[in-house]
């Protein structure tokens, strides 16, 4: 089992109820298959805000793999060993 911390801001907080959670996923594991962990612990409220409804697809963000930044898009595939911390940064509309 892979041990990672998931950093929240914004909606992405609101929906996990906290700043920092922690999951497991088995192992080896990808940034992909932390989100997908993570919608199967938060369910349809989760998937609102991370995927396009239009699409079905993962909606683009940016994502701090350690001190890392990488893409929603591009970069699910990377793999994540235990102890690695994910930061969501999700854009927020305003207007």
């Amino acid at each position: 089992m892979t041990r990672v911390k998931v950093k929240t801001f914004s909606v992405i907080r609101d929906v996990l109820g906290a700043e920092v959670v922690e999951i497991a996923v088995d192992d080896p594991t990808t940034v992909g298959e932390v989100f997908h962990a993570l919608l199967r612990k938060y369910g349809e409220p989760f998937r609102e805000k991370i995927w396009d409804p239009e699409t079905g697809e993962m909606a683009p963000f940016l994502i701090k793999l350690n001190d890392e930044m990488i893409s929603s898009k591009y970069d699910m595939n990377r793999q994540i060993k235990d102890g690695d911390e994910i930061a969501v940064i999700f854009p927020v509309g305003g207007g």
